[in-house]
């Protein structure tokens, strides 16, 4: 039973238990029938009220959720301070959300090639950008120009309200219309403008301070998936990633230091 101490118990019960006796002595009720509800009556008087997200949660248990958050900021300041990067302006102010997975890995089992990572992403909502939802990022793909050994940053701007409530159900296929297109870069022409007028989610790779829109080929996008890591939404925030990216309240008094780093960085280099 969480959050209740063994002595608790053991003196809530012994109260009720005694209780109960004295009633009996006097009462017509089966003894055994009191006994019972005595003991189901203190275990239910000692659970906690308040959910498992009122407990302090574990700051060493969940820094590697911190390094997310802070790492995908990082990388979202240096396309906001560094031209070189040739991140377009109008994709970040048009953006309903911004999801950077920091580090992407590629594996090779039975000589199937996929890549993972982890990351967030956060939302655009009439009161501001949300705190980072946490998500994996995952799937087969091809035309991937990296070694095995290398690692990347993937970085997904969401264009469409529909896009977002995709998350709605859970994880979100980057299949069919739902799947991620690569974005442009430097400025956009008026053609790459009609283009993409229809697309829900533009793609990008960061690797070497550099960021690339169509460095994978155009089959990498179509066999990936975004599933989310409730494993830390859950303890960190009382809420899953869905109710994050929907703008769920949460009492910042409750999120560990570090993790609102990501929602920072939206604020001050992509406020509308």
């Amino acid at each position: 039973m969480r959050g209740i101490k063994f002595a608790q118990l053991h003196d809530a019960l012994s109260k009720k238990v005694i209780l109960t006796w004295r009633i009996h002595m006097t009462s017509t009720i089966p003894f055994r029938t009191s006994l019972i509800t005595a003991v189901f009556s203190a275990i239910l008087v000692l659970q906690p009220t308040a959910s498992v997200h009122s407990q302090k949660v574990d700051a060493f248990k969940f820094q590697h959720a911190v390094n997310r958050s802070q790492d995908a900021a990082r990388i979202l300041a240096l396309l906001a301070v560094a031209p070189e990067t040739d991140l377009p302006k109008e994709i970040a102010d048009r953006a309903e959300a911004i999801g950077v997975f920091p580090k992407i890995v590629k594996e090779t089992v039975m000589f199937n090639s996929f890549s993972k990572g982890y990351g967030v992403i956060s939302a655009r909502t009439e009161q501001g950008w949300t705190l980072p939802a946490f998500y994996s990022f995952q799937g087969g793909g091809y035309g991937n120009p990296f070694a095995n050994s290398e690692t990347y940053a993937v970085i997904l701007f969401f264009m469409t309200k529909d896009s977002l409530k995709w998350f709605d159900k859970g994880g979100v296929a980057l299949t069919n219309q739902q799947k991620a297109i690569e974005g442009p870069i430097k400025t956009v022409t008026d053609e790459q403008r009609k283009e993409l007028a229809d697309a829900h989610i533009l793609a990008y790779a960061y690797y070497n301070g550099k960021l690339n829109g169509t460095s994978f080929g155009k089959s990498f996008w179509k066999s990936f998936a975004l599933n989310p890591d409730n494993n830390i939404n859950n303890p960190v925030y009382g809420v899953k990633g869905r109710e994050v990216l929907g703008g769920a309240k949460i009492d910042p008094a409750n999120v560990l230091s570090g993790i609102p780093e990501y929602q920072a960085t939206l604020v001050k280099y992509y406020a509308r």
